[in-house]
């Protein structure tokens, strides 16, 4: 039941059936989205591509793809010709089970196929014999072997795929490419170029909505780190799949299939689906995807919380409303206040937010890092703080020289750049001195707010001799991995407490600043952990 009212909020009743036996019923308060803040219908599509160097290989990944992937794209061109025969590429199709699509790309192209145009042409005639669902050439084999015409390729049921591959740039004309497309007649159209602006994704994404409208049929997705939004909103304007790999990505970018399924759902997003995400360089070890999608499944809400590897903050500021709200991570904490309309009390407090919420027209930054830093220090602060040394002057010192500063202990900052670190010190009244002599200090309580140790540069630590640690507690903010090298260090020497206590708590209020609801703090944490005991597994241990 939905009950739209003339007013800036939606609110949607829903019975949600809770897997119990017994149906809640959830009442959501959400800000009115425009025409422009919504994604489009239809349902995804997710098309898992396999690039494997023997007919082995392929074969048993082809068997793992089961019923991971709607769609199947087999990169020929990974494979030796001797194994490219009819009888290979009948029995691929006969086990994939899906819709096939076969791609023999020359190296000319982007591709691995080493041959020339008239070799490629018969292997590629050899899997429309094969029946193959989709075959995918290159725009340049086609005009220049096939002079723009398919003949040769048409036989049905196979549909040909022109596609066009830069790995380079989006181009300023995106028109001239579809035109170019368009002039050969195929019956899918695909686009793949490198984002370099997230401005490129939407261009894309525009393509797709003209082209379905048109009625034909469309791949267009923005390649590399900053063109994952392209990737996962695509079907949802309209594109036919998105490709997504078995964990090594055959293009730059590519999610990986668990992730389209199980992180994004991506087969459910549609025309409502409202988006959040972390904007940060880089983001690839960020948790919150997998800890803020799982929040918003267990209440029933239909949202997304997405990557965004944003080294140019003011390139992305254009698009900061187009979106639900955001986590903000390094190094953009402070730099991010230039952007919004309104500061909460803990952003102007610290001078620095790690979340952006919508409030009508106006976007206001908070930092839920104090909540979260809090909540992790909550024994040490019981028992008294008199001594601490806080490590890093940068955003995530900040919030917690708030929280030292409540408790009113004698703070020394040591950082690397001294003329910020005296500025830090300064302005909340602590004393400084360099990172390097750090191990001249001690206290009650020692904090890493430093980037030092975090995945995947996890053999670092702010602290080299490990006989330094003279502190009753060390805090470590960093939480990926779940123990650092510097909490490793402290063992037998200190209690340490690890940063996934302060991201738990921040991430849980961040939910609650962007939906108003209850947040599923033990499911987050569960989430969590599960995570990072998983990479920790895979670390090298020290």
């Amino acid at each position: 039941m939905l009950l739209v009212l003339d007013c800036p909020f939606l609110i949607h009743l829903r019975y949600r059936n809770k897997g119990r036996g017994t149906l809640a019923l959830l009442l959501k308060f959400q800000p009115h989205k425009s025409w422009h803040d919504m994604t489009r219908s239809p349902a995804g599509k997710i098309c898992m591509v396999i690039g494997e160097g023997n007919s082995a290989q392929l074969e048993k990944a082809i068997l793992k793809t089961k019923p991971k992937a709607n769609y199947l794209e087999l990169r020929l061109d990974y494979l030796k010709v001797s194994d490219l025969t009819v009888s290979n590429l009948r029995k691929w199709v006969r086990l994939g089970e899906v819709p096939v699509i076969a791609t023999l790309r020359r190296k000319a192209n982007g591709g691995e196929f080493a041959g020339t145009e008239a070799e490629q042409m018969e292997i590629l005639k050899g899997a429309v014999e094969a029946n193959v669902a989709f075959l995918d050439v290159e725009i340049e084999t086609i005009e220049n072997y096939l002079h723009g015409e398919f003949t040769l390729l048409k036989k049905s049921p196979t549909r040909l795929i022109a596609s066009y591959h830069n790995f380079e740039e989006t181009p300023a004309s995106l028109e001239s490419i579809y035109l170019r497309l368009l002039q050969v007649k195929p019956d899918v159209l695909k686009i793949a170029t490198l984002a370099r602006s997230f401005s490129d994704n939407l261009r894309l994404l525009e393509l797709i909505e003209r082209t379905r409208k048109q009625d034909l049929s469309i791949i267009a997705v923005a390649m590399g780190e900053l063109g994952v939004y392209s990737r996962i909103v695509g079907p949802s304007r309209g594109a036919l799949l998105t490709y997504g790999s078995m964990g090594k990505e055959t293009a730059p970018g590519q999610p990986s299939v668990y992730d389209l399924n199980h992180v994004y759902a991506l087969d459910e997003i549609d025309e409502e689906t409202r988006f959040y995400g972390v904007i940060g360089y880089p983001v690839g070890h960020s948790l919150s995807p997998h800890i803020h999608n799982a929040a918003f499944r267990e209440r029933g809400l239909n949202a997304r919380y997405l990557p965004f590897p944003i080294q140019d903050l003011q390139d992305f500021s254009p698009y900061l409303k187009r979106l639900g709200g955001f986590s903000i991570t390094i190094p953009h904490k402070v730099a991010i206040l230039r952007y919004v309309d309104q500061l909460d009390s803990t952003a102007k407090m610290t001078g620095a937010a790690n979340t952006l919420v919508k409030h009508g027209d106006d976007l206001w930054a908070y930092n839920t890092d104090v909540h979260g830093i809090r909540y992790a220090l909550r024994k040490p602060l019981e028992e008294g703080i008199h001594q601490a040394t806080l490590l890093g002057a940068g955003g995530a010192a900040r919030s917690a020289a708030i929280v030292l500063k409540e408790a009113n202990c004698q703070v020394t900052v040591l950082g690397r750049d001294p003329k910020k670190t005296r500025s830090f010190a300064d302005e909340f009244g602590f004393e400084c001195d360099s990172l390097c002599q750090a191990a001249k200090y001690r206290g009650d309580l020692l904090i890493n707010a430093t980037p030092l140790g975090m995945s995947p540069g996890i053999e670092q630590t702010p602290l080299l001799d490990e006989n330094s640690i003279r502190y009753r507690y060390v805090f470590d903010m960093v939480y990926n991995p779940l123990e650092t090298r510097l909490m490793r260090q402290s063992r037998g020497k200190a209690a340490a407490i690890g940063g996934i206590e302060m991201f738990v708590a921040q991430a849980a209020k961040q939910f609650e600043l962007w939906t108003g609801l209850e947040p599923p703090r033990e499911l987050m944490r569960k989430i969590v952990l599960e995570k990072l005991h998983a990479s920790n597994r895979l670390a090298p241990q020290l």
